[in-house]
Parts: structure tokens; sequence; C-alpha cells
């Protein structure tokens, strides 16, 4: 599986970096445009304490405090009451942070719309209805405390009696204030109800409640300060350990992650598609595969040339030249490979001849045309005499488009009066399949004991090739492989899938013909 997906990950190296790009730029993009959020937290510990009643009414305080009530105690500090007094002690109502945000485009396209439903309805409703919607409008400072409580948090540390108060802004020195002013007022509000029910005893102890207010003042002044008390406060049930400071730096956005993140997803998901990709990709990729999805062998691998990308199409003449060429080492050694695999796949009935080897593709495009004729040449610059039909339409022609002479169709279709005569191409005598009256290509039977005639005497000078019109456009290419001891299947890389060599092999094994494997045309490695 690794190495399925490490294959389609280099085989798609050039989409996976684009994609890996594409990630890292629009992390990038957002850790440019998000502004800096800044941070801090100050941690409370409840530490319940056994008061001495200080007056008849006054109810001595738990020495312990269960976890049921620690969590009560959280979401005393989440309530509004409390979040409003360091609300209104900051004097935060109109800082513009909290104020009104600007509509984005899809909201202003919202608002325009629900605008425009509102007028029609109020014109429809009359005057009575638009006053309703008047007195519906927000208020300033409600927007701006529930802006301010939306960036207020409060959690408990794991199971243990430590409460984190924690406020996020844009503003690096605000969160400190904020946070400091919200466990300030907490511990005012405790013992500020201890103080309240020490003044209401019946037995008022002057020292006592002397001890609470100037606790409560100090609480007081510390949430109007933004800060912790400037004196202990120990009558209330809770004890400060931490201070929120002011954050050396943003807490989000967290550039390096967001970028990390990102190039680790751009580069899994992209091998995970190129993966699933290639799962269901059915072209032909690598030799390997060949045997398991055909039960065909890889019989040789032809790499394309460089520079040269119509190696498919290229036209009898032409394509016999390819093997001359400066840089065409490897496809030459392509070739060699395919004509020893012919010559093993001959060799027990070695004694009968040389074999009629037909090559052909399922359809156009897979260079049936371009291997015939190069394999063509190397068996003539071996010193063997051979004998073409080529299936390419461009070697019907002769000198300055007219006709080049009469073609197998032509053969077939005159009965006995027209004589096969074969063109000198490079040393290799080739003959046209189709004819240049279109006419005569429409009612030709390529079963005729004539097409067999003419490919015997071929037989009997030396080898034969021919070169298979494409097997999934008509039957012509069946009846003429008929003809062929053995045939070589021609895949393209990345453009023939394993379904169409499937259906070949499926059309030529009902016609009794021996398939001995697939050529691999335009290899990449």
């Amino acid at each position: 599986m690794l190495r399925t997906i490490g294959a389609a990950g280099l085989r798609h190296k050039g989409r996976l970096a684009i994609w890996v790009a594409l990630c890292l730029a629009a992390a990038a993009a957002y850790v440019r445009t998000t502004p800096p959020s800044y941070t801090a937290a100050a941690t409370v510990l409840l530490e319940p304490r056994r008061q001495v009643p200080s007056a008849a009414r006054e109810i001595a305080a738990p020495s312990s405090l269960d976890l049921n009530a620690a969590d009560s105690e959280l979401q005393v500090i989440r309530s509004e009451r409390l979040l409003s007094t360091v609300f209104d002690a900051l004097a935060l109502s109109d800082h513009p942070e909290l104020g009104p945000r600007p509509p984005g485009l899809l909201q202003m396209l919202t608002s325009r719309a629900s605008d425009s439903l509102r007028s029609v309805w109020t014109t429809l409703t009359g005057a009575a209805q638009a006053g309703a919607e008047a007195s519906l409008r927000v208020d300033p400072r409600r927007n701006a405390f529930e802006n301010f409580a939306r960036r207020f948090s409060a959690r408990r540390i794991g199971q243990s009696y430590v409460l984190e108060i924690s406020y996020s802004s844009a503003d690096p020195e605000l969160p400190a204030r904020v946070a400091n002013a919200a466990a300030s007022a907490y511990l005012l509000q405790s013992v500020a109800f201890k103080a309240d029910a020490a003044r209401s005893g019946a037995e008022f102890l002057q020292g006592r409640l002397d001890a609470l207010s100037t606790q409560v003042g100090a609480a007081a002044a510390a949430v109007k300060a933004g800060a912790l008390p400037a004196q202990p406060i120990p009558d209330a049930d809770a004890r400060i350990i931490g201070a929120a400071q002011a954050p050396l730096g943003p807490s989000s956005p967290r550039g390096s992650l967001i970028l990390a993140f990102a190039g680790v997803f751009g580069l899994l998901g992209g091998v995970f598609v190129a993966a699933l990709a290639s799962v269901f990709d059915r072209r032909v990729r690598r030799p390997q595969d060949l045997l398991r999805e055909t039960g065909l062998s890889c019989l040789a691998v032809i790499p394309e040339i460089a520079g040269r990308r119509q190696q498919g199409s290229a036209s009898a003449s032409d394509g016999a030249m390819l093997m001359a060429r400066e840089h065409a080492g490897f496809f030459t050694a392509g070739i060699r490979d395919l004509g020893t695999a012919i010559e093993i796949a001959w060799a027990t009935r070695r004694s009968e001849g040389s074999p009629v080897v037909a090559i052909g593709s399922w359809r156009p495009g897979a260079g049936a045309t371009l291997l015939t004729m190069n394999l063509a040449q190397l068996l003539h610059h071996r010193g063997r005499r051979v004998s073409v039909f080529s299936a390419d339409a461009s070697s019907a022609r002769g000198e300055g488009g007219g006709p080049a002479g009469p073609s197998l169709t032509d053969v077939i279709a005159s009965g006995s009066t027209v004589q096969a005569v074969f063109a000198n191409i490079d040393g290799v005598r080739l003959l046209p399949i189709r004819s240049a009256t279109p006419q005569l290509n429409r009612f030709v039977d390529f079963r005729d004991a004539r097409a067999g005639l003419v490919i015997t005497q071929a037989r009997q000078r030396g080898e034969v090739l021919i070169d298979l019109p494409p097997l999934g456009e008509s039957s012509d290419a069946v009846a003429l492989a008929t003809h062929a001891d053995i045939v070589v299947l021609v895949a393209a890389e990345g453009a023939t899938s394993y379904d169409e060599l499937n259906d070949a092999l499926g059309v030529l094994q009902r016609a009794g013909i021996t398939v001995i494997g697939t050529v691999i045309n335009r290899g990449k490695s």
C-alpha cells in the first residue's frame, strides 16, 4: 500500500506540488488578513474557610468544598451580574472593539434584501408597524456587552478547585485588565455577601464589620482599576494564585502552526487524493500491473523520444526513421526488446519458418504503426527481408498526392486481375491495406482467400508484419489478424485503459487468435 501511495505521489508530483503551494498560500493569506488577538488569564483557587459568626444569624461557611459546588462557583463567574460589574467598572461600553462591526458583503446583501421587504411590509401595514419596528432597534450598550461576553471565558482546570478566567482582545493591554477585574469582582461578590450578613446580625461586632468593609473596599477598587486587590481578602472563599499578565505576543492567529498544518494537510491530502485517483485510474501505467489486470505479459516498454509529442500518430514513412535519430538510443533498445520477445514466443515453432506478426491497438493513436515500421527497420538492418501491410492511410499516396499503387483492398476487390505491388521504404517492402477509393473500403472482406494468398506469398519472401487498424473501430482488424500467427497489442502509457486491453484481448481470443503480450508505448520511465 505504501509503495502504491508513493508511486501515486511521484506520478502526480507536479499537481501535488501545486496543491501544497495553494494550501500554503491560503494559510499565509489567512494569517496575513486575520487581525491578531491577545489573551490573558487569571487563576483563582477556591479556598473555603470556616468563619467565626459575626452575628446570631450569620451562618458559618463549610470547611470543605465538593466538586458540584466548584462548578456552581464557575457559573457565578460566568453570570451576567458579575460580567456587568466588570463591564461597567472598566467603562467598556464605548470601547471601539466592542462596537458594531462593519457588515460583510453577504451581510450587506441580506440586509438590503430585508430592508426592501421591510419597506414593502411597512407600506402595507401602515405607520403603526413602522413605530413598532423602531422600538426593536438594538441597544448599543447591550450590543457591546454581548460582544464583551463572547470574548470572556472561564473554565475549571481539570478536576481541581482552580478556576481560570481569561479574556481575548485585539488590544494587548485590555485582556489582563479584564481578567484581573473579573477575579477581583468574584472576590468582591463573595466578601460583600458576608459583610451584608454581618450588618444584618442581631449582635453587631464592629471589628468584624470594619474588617469586612475594608476588604470590600479593596476588592471594589481593584475591580474599577482592572487589577488585583492591594491587600489580602482572607474572608473570601477563594484565593487568587495567578494574576493575569499583559501578553507578550498575540495568541491568535498562530501563523507558524497554521502554515505547518496547511503544509502537512496539503501534502497528506494531495497524496491521499493521488492514491485514491490511482485506485480508480484504469489506464496503463506500470508493466507489473499488466499481468494482474489483463493476464498478458509486458513484452517491452518503448520510451517516448524527446521532442516528439506525436509519437503515436507517426506515418509509415516518417515513423520508420525514428530509430536513426541521434537521441533514440532507449527507443531503439525498446524495439530490440520487442523483436527478442517475438522470437522467444516463436521459438517452439521455428521450424515452420518466420511468423506472420500482427501489431494492433484498441483505438487510434496508441502507436501501432510506429512500432510496426521501426520493428521492420530493425529486422531489415539484421539482414532480413521484411514485408509490411500498413494500415496508415498516408502510405496509400504516392508523390504529389496521387495513388501509389494497388492496395490489399484493391487486390481483394479485383479478384485475380490485380497483383499486389509493394512499395520500397528504406529497404522495407510496404503494401497499404486500405484503398484510395473509399467505396472499395466499405465492402471488402479481409477473410477472403485472396488476402491470405497475398500474405502467404509475402511470407515466402521473408518476415511479414501486419499493422492492424484499430480493433475498436471495425471488425477488419480481427479479419486481418486471422492471417497472422501471433498478435501483439500496443498500449499507450497513460492513455490506453486496462478495460480496452481486455476488450481487445476478448475479441481476438473469441476469433481463435493467439496474443503473446502487450507493448507499452510512450513510457515515461
